[in-house]
């Protein structure tokens, strides 16, 4: 397809997961002129990236329906949706469809289908396209940015939209001895890998947050009847979400805390005062999540990364709780006594037989034990743009396009998502959403974080075309 830059705004959306595709979705529906819009996308479908990828009924999302529509401003669009669709789709939803937590896939479906809806209706001369390949290179100029594909084709747009998610670490040397073992999962997402563990007799899950559950309840749904060692670095253990109500908004009620200690503090202040009226203290992240994006954008570096080192493992499973319906493989694991979590460091893995060992550092000492299979539940949390391996990163980066962000979370950006580049320029027509903000934003990963954000930056980008809707009037 030729894209006339004459009679179109082109806009090249490189990653059509979920925040690249609602990106899309808020562009066409808000548009009041011809935009050509293409998505760089390997993928055959456009809304699932690897989260709303996996095909397992036991994954689920990790909150209820009614607080994930895509429109914020039609609370109930979801729930609406899944009473329409959910059965086609082989989910059958409860009578409480808004407290539900659809499976992913289903979710991933609903964003899709979104999609569509939103290409369908879209204002008269609008066009689109999903080139199933991904970004080889990308040059700006002030009025034009030329993108490369790995497939050797070059697209110009007049604005480019950076939604390219998180990477997987490589596994460490000590590590990557097992990589092609058949007793080892690279992930708790990989179907193959996971059916190959059935039998074995007990199971090393390295993390413990909201990947080892998916772990576990796939295993679990394979009807596994072994046993589980959850190891984790600073010896937390995830929990399900529970129904708690927020008590009262107690960062209101004093300037926001200014350091990582002080804003521990205040935390465990509230804590124990949840504790002494025996209130639950999943209160809490109810309470915080509004104030993260002031918190960490008032923090200076030397803050954040204190933050970083020594609270982000207790915030990340504070904030980001399972599914019940998910969670109850683990609890039910725990009760009959086939699941033991501690804290420990993996050392090194290597082959032994049919069987993998695995070197540990614990509070014991360091010891090395046999498992019958390992399931690596780190999750895709590899954000220093200077180690991932992507040839697209690795471009961005070497090229001075983009810059890592002095956190070494994510690119350097505006508050707004507009990408700033090695020499401290700002790309006024190259934007980040989603995950490489995380040095900018932090809480940049979920859905209500990158719906903001996806609102946000399709109403800047169309702000932009005001002078061309006022020349033709």
């Amino acid at each position: 397809m030729h894209i006339d830059p004459h009679s179109h705004h082109s806009i090249v959306i490189i990653g059509g997961g979920f925040a690249g595709a609602l990106t899309a979705i808020k562009l066409l529906d808000k548009t009041e002129v011809p935009l050509a819009i293409t998505i760089l996308e390997p993928r055959e479908e456009l809304g699932r990236g690897v989260a709303y990828s996996t095909t397992e009924a036991v994954h689920l999302v990790n909150g209820p329906a009614g607080t994930f529509s895509v429109h914020p401003e039609t609370p109930d669009h979801l729930v609406h949706w899944l009473a329409e669709n959910a059965s086609r789709y082989g989910w059958t939803p409860p009578v409480d469809i808004a407290g539900s937590f659809p499976p992913r896939y289903l979710y991933g479906t609903y964003v899709r289908d979104e999609l569509r809806r939103a290409i369908s209706t879209a204002r008269a001369g609008s066009t689109f396209r999903h080139v199933r390949a991904a970004a080889s290179n990308l040059v700006s100029a002030p009025h034009k940015v030329r993108i490369t594909t790995s497939e050797g084709e070059t697209i110009e747009a007049d604005e480019v939209v950076l939604a390219l998610g998180v990477f997987q670490p490589a596994l460490a040397r000590p590590e990557a001895t097992v990589t092609r073992h058949p007793a080892f999962a690279a992930s708790p997402w990989d179907a193959a890998a996971l059916d190959r563990l059935v039998e074995a007799d007990e199971i090393l899950l390295i993390g413990s947050s909201l990947s080892m559950v998916d772990a576990v309840a796939s295993m679990e749904a394979r009807g596994f009847q072994g046993r589980y060692q959850v190891i984790s670095r600073r010896g937390q253990f995830i929990e399900d979400r529970r129904n708690a109500v927020l008590e009262r908004d107690f960062l209101a009620e004093s300037p926001l805390p200014t350091t990582a200690r002080s804003l521990l503090s205040t935390v465990k202040a509230e804590r124990r005062a949840l504790a002494a009226e025996a209130k639950d203290w999943q209160a809490l992240p109810l309470a915080i999540r509004p104030y993260i994006l002031s918190l960490w954008q008032k923090a200076d570096d030397a803050e954040r990364l204190r933050f970083a080192r020594h609270l982000r493992a207790f915030w990340d499973v504070t904030a980001h709780r399972a599914a019940p319906d998910s969670y109850r493989a683990v609890s039910n694991a725990i009760a009959e006594d086939r699941l033991r979590h501690h804290r420990a460091r993996l050392l090194a893995m290597k082959p032994s037989g049919r069987r993998i060992a695995a070197t540990l550092k614990t509070r014991a000492g360091t010891e090395t034990f046999s498992f019958g299979g390992v399931i690596d539940c780190r999750g895709h949390q590899l954000h220093d743009w200077q180690r991932i391996s992507d040839p697209f990163v690795r471009n961005l980066v070497e090229s001075g396009e983009v810059r890592p962000h002095s956190t070494g979370f994510g690119i350097d950006a505006t508050e707004q998502g507009d990408v700033i580049s090695e020499e401290g320029r700002v790309h006024r027509n190259i934007s980040a959403i989603g995950h490489p903000l995380r040095g900018v934003a932090w809480e940049s990963s979920s859905i209500s974080e990158q719906r903001v954000q996806a609102i946000a930056l399709a109403d800047r980008i169309l702000r932009k075309l005001t002078p061309l809707v006022l020349a033709a009037s």
